[in-house]
Order: structure tokens, then C-alpha cells, then sequence
């Protein structure tokens, strides 16, 4: 290691400056010689050295070896004891510094190069070994972290699954008996509607466990960012805290990016109310930035989701920047988990749906942050190369609005018989009310396995089925291939839990039987409706 800083500790100057021009000669660099321990210490500190030639017997109060044991706590530098007097006690005391070596006065110029190039090989390689520690730290940091985020997934998708099975059941009674009840503000309406609205936010909840999985729905078009951002603003200024100032610096136009405009504008709204939580009492000012930044410029820490790595050469750039409290560095690597929150207890989807809103557009975030000074969201979109759509002219708005509880569904919606499918006897029992309230005649099976008895023996008369996914013995795409052997145009509406894209693009695997109509619970009416139009229109 040429030009290695080497520091001298040595009592004897005669002796110092001879040793000092031997390692001149070697072409290393001494940073400088010192006579006690004292200096030595404070030189370390000051001005570190690669490698300390330390004498053990030094003038002062402090010995080499105690100068030594010093030097280590502050810095790991390397020590090569130099001496000529050497007994068992020095030796004992002296392993405890874990040194590089040992010279003993007085020695060759051979010796001294020596003793020097391995001391400083072994530390080259003590680093290079430290530094791989670290490193293989950091991926298994990084693998704990992707288990994580992949566990909170299949939690995600099993709790929605379930809550969403139940909440079919709430909300499609408690819609029947609003539909049944007359129009009234008695105290037994008042109590249906506070129900249906409570069992809405639920399902709203479910919803965003899943679009933190990336599971979104909604058509992706080209979008100018810039503008999706300031049709967001007006809401949001009108919003906004009294004293707050949010400022925006946005392009005339572009960049555009392949989104779907409603859920870039949730982005920005979720960001911008994280950042006014932020703040707090200060009314300090948000700033929203929108602008394009190259693959490079893209900061490689702080950077989610974990497993997201820019490829594209360059991005658009939405970035929300606030001077609040900031976040502590051991939080930032939690903002993104749902349910996770500095603030109080019940909040904690936003940056959630945040996540996964932005992963399902191929972009990423990072973050940044400092006590006391703020924090800095920077959400990254590949850039489009696309051409924004026209925009077609809006329709006339009505003179008069209609008012009043949605179209009743008490009329009779069809006719026909339906082969219904499901395990979950309250689930079932919803479902069959439904149906029939829509005019059908329902035939009930509590698995696949039933299904197909009864299908054989109805064949003739089944219109089309509804069947749930997930059962025992049979699911879903078993009853569907089942049923399809005995009739191979039989019409088929599943229902899941599940969201549609985790159902069909997942789950469906290599099965080739397919439904016409994929019906997400909970489901409403009117929702039901529209799937048995569509199912029995592309028969």
C-alpha cells in the first residue's frame, strides 16, 4: 500500500528520524513523529494515520500499550509495537490491543518494510471483509424486508377475501330491507342508511388493502401530469388548513405519463394530507413540484417498493415537499406498511394506497427526510411516449336533477331459472333473495360437487350459474369445467372475494374454462343486475 500515512511514536528522536527516513525511502507518507502517548492520541484524532510505529516505553504517564488500547476505541488503526525490552507482562497486556506486529529494536530496513506491508495488507482486507459484511447485511436486510412485504400481501388478500364475504351478506340485506321499507324518515330508515354507510366504509377499507397489493382497476390512458395535478389543487387549496400555504411550480404541459387519472390524483391527494399532518401546529409551506428527471438522478436509498429498480432513461417526477417535523430515520423504512402511523391510532392507509397505486403504474418512490427540517416525497412514472386523447365535448347537464334513493329494483328484472353455487349459507341465503327478487327461480347447491348433481338433473332449465370460488371439495374453476362437460354453453357469473385482477390473472392459472362475468363481493343489487345482462347478452 504506496503512500500509506504512517505515524511515529517515539521517545528517542534519533532513533524517530531514522526510522522516518527509512520509510521515506519505502515511498510511505509520515504524518508525523510524537513522544508520548498523550500526542499520539490527540494526533489520531486530529489527523488519522493509516498505521501507528508505536515504542511501548515513552516518556509521560501513559505507556504505548495503554496509548494503544486508547487509539483502538477511537478508531480501528493498526499498531505495530516497536521495542527493546520486552517481558511477559508487556506481552500479556499488549495481545489485548490485538496489534499487527512486533519489532524489536534494533531492526533492519528489511524488517521494518516487512512488518509494515503485512500489517498493512491485513488491514486492506480486514476492510475489504468488513465492507462485504455489510453488504451481505444489507440483502439480507433487504430479503427480510421483501418476506415482509409479501406476507402483508397474502394477509391482505386472505382478510379481504373474508371481510368481503361477509360484508355481502350485510350489505345485501340491508339493501333488501331498505328497498322493502316505505320512503319515510322514521327511525328504522334513519338506522338501514347509517348501517349501509358504515358497511360501504368497510368495503372501502378492503378495497385499499388490496390496492396496496398493487391491485387497482381502471383504465390507463396517456395523462399530462401537470394537468391531472392542478385539477387536484383546486380541491385541495379549498381544503387545506387555515394558514397553510401550498404552492405548486408545474410545466404549461407534460410530461405525460400511461395512468389512470383518478388514481394519480388519490396519489397527490394522500401525499399532499400526509404532508399537512406533517406540519402540525407550523403552518409551513407544501410545495408540489412536477417536472422529468433522468435514470440517474433517481436517489438509490430510501427507495420503495424494495424490490423496484428504474429502467427507463427518464421519468416524470411528482414531488411533495413540506417543513414539518420531518421522520426518524428507523420510521422511514415503516411509512409504507398499512396501518403504520406516527400520528394516532386508526390512520395509516394513505401512503399504503400510495404504494401500491404507484407500483401498479411501473413507478416508485423515495423519500427523504431530516429532523426539524421537513421531508421530501418524490413519486417516479416512465415517461410516454404516447399522444394525449381528445377530449370529447362534455354532454348538456339536465335542467332538473333527480333526487331522491337510487332506481328500485322491486320490478321484475328477468325470468328463468339459476343454478347458484355458494358455501356460505348466510351468503347464499342473500344471494337467493336477490335473485329472486330480480324474478329468477333459483336452485341452490352448497358446493361444486352438489352442483353438478343438480345441474344433471335441471340441465334443460338452467339458464346460466352463479357460483363463489373458493369452496370445499370443488372451487369455482372445478365446477366451471365440471359444468361445462355436461354443457359446454352454459353461461357462468363467478363471484369471489377476491379482486377481479388477483382472480383472473393469478388464480385462473392454466385453467381453460373460464366465466363470462366476474362479480366482486360485496356486490350490490343493481351490480348483480348488470352481470346477468352481461352473462346472458354474450350467450
Amino acid at each position: 500500500m504506496e503512500h500509506a500515512k504512517i505515524l511515529i511514536v517515539e521517545d528517542d528522536w534519533t532513533f524517530a528520524e531514522t526510522t522516518k527516513q527509512k520509510l521515506l525511502r519505502m515511498e510511505y507518507i509520515v504524518s508525523g513523529i510524537v513522544t508520548s502517548g498523550e500526542e499520539a492520541i490527540r494526533n489520531v484524532r486530529d489527523n488519522p494515520p493509516d498505521l501507528v510505529l508505536m515504542d511501548i516505553v515513552l516518556t509521560g504517564e501513559m505507556d504505548g500499550i495503554e496509548a494503544a488500547s486508547q487509539i483502538k476505541l477511537i478508531s480501528n488503526i493498526p499498531v505495530i509495537y516497536v521495542t527493546s525490552y520486552v517481558n511477559d507482562e508487556f506481552l500479556s497486556r499488549a495481545k489485548l490491543t490485538t496489534p499487527m506486529g512486533y519489532i524489536c529494536k534494533p531492526f533492519e530496513t528489511e524488517t521494518l518494510k516487512a512488518a509494515v506491508e503485512i500489517a498493512l495488507y491485513r488491514r486492506s482486507t480486514e476492510r475489504m471483509l468488513q465492507e462485504t459484511a455489510e453488504e451481505k447485511a444489507q440483502l439480507e436486510a433487504q430479503n427480510q424486508q421483501l418476506q415482509k412485504v409479501e406476507s402483508l400481501g397474502r394477509m391482505a388478500r386472505a382478510i379481504s377475501h373474508h371481510f368481503n364475504n361477509q360484508l355481502q351478506t350485510v350489505m345485501g340485506n340491508l339493501e333488501m330491507a331498505m328497498e322493502d321499507l316505505p320512503r319515510s324518515e322514521n327511525q328504522i330508515n334513519i338506522l338501514l342508511i347509517e348501517a349501509m354507510q358504515a358497511a360501504r366504509k368497510a368495503a372501502v377499507v378492503s378495497g385499499k388493502m388490496l390496492t396496496y397489493l398493487g391491485q387497482t382497476f381502471g383504465k390507463h390512458e396517456p395523462v399530462d401530469l401537470s394537468e391531472a395535478c392542478r385539477q387536484s389543487l383546486i380541491l385541495l387549496k379549498a381544503a387545506a388548513p387555515k394558514g397553510m400555504i401550498l404552492r405548486a411550480d408545474l410545466p404549461s404541459c407534460g410530461p405525460v405519463i400511461r395512468a389512470n387519472t383518478s388514481q394519480i390524483q388519490q396519489v397527490l391527494i394522500n401525499l399532499i394530507t400526509n404532508a399537512w399532518e406533517a406540519a402540525g401546529e407550523n403552518r409551513d409551506a407544501i410545495v408540489l413540484t412536477v417536472k422529468t428527471v433522468s435514470l440517474t438522478d433517481i436517489p438509490a436509498l430510501k427507495r420503495f417498493p424494495i424490490n423496484w429498480r428504474p429502467k427507463e432513461i427518464v421519468y416524470a417526477c411528482m414531488e411533495v415537499a413540506d417543513e414539518g417535523h420531518g421522520i426518524p430515520d428507523r420510521d422511514i423504512d415503516k411509512l409504507f406498511d398499512p396501518f403504520f402511523t406516527t400520528n394516532f391510532t386508526g390512520r395509516g392507509l394513505g401512503l399504503s394506497v400510495v404504494l401500491g397505486i404507484v407500483g401498479a403504474h411501473g413507478g416508485g418512490i423515495t423519500v427523504e427526510s431530516k429532523p426539524c427540517l421537513g421531508s421530501v416525497f418524490r413519486v417516479f412514472f416512465p415517461v410516454s411516449t404516447e399522444e394525449l386523447p381528445c377530449q370529447p365535448d362534455l354532454p348538456a347537464m339536465p335542467g332538473v336533477l333527480q333526487t331522491g334513493r337510487a332506481e328500485k329494483f322491486s320490478k321484475i328484472e328477468g325470468s328463468g331459472t339459476v343454478l347458484l353455487v355458494e358455501d356460505e349459507e348466510p351468503v347464499r341465503n342473500m344471494a337467493r333473495m336477490m335473485l329472486t327478487r330480480l324474478g329468477y327461480t333459483v336452485l341452490e347447491a352448497m358446493d361444486g360437487v352438489e352442483a353438478v348433481e343438480i345441474f344433471k338433473q335441471h340441465q334443460d332449465d338452467i339458464h346460466y350459474v352463479l357460483s363463489d370460488l373458493t369452496m370445499p371439495r370443488m372451487d369455482g374453476w372445478e365446477t366451471i369445467a365440471a359444468l361445462r362437460k355436461l354443457s359446454p354453453d352454459i353461461p357462468v357469473i363467478l363471484s369471489s372475494g377476491y379482486d377481479k385482477a388477483q382472480v383472473m390473472a393469478v388464480m385462473a392459472g392454466d385453467h381453460t374454462e373460464l366465466p363470462q362475468v366476474f362479480l366482486g363481493k360485496p356486490y350490490k343489487l343493481k351490480e348483480l343486475s348488470e352481470a346477468i345482462r352481461q352473462v346472458l347478452g354474450s350467450n
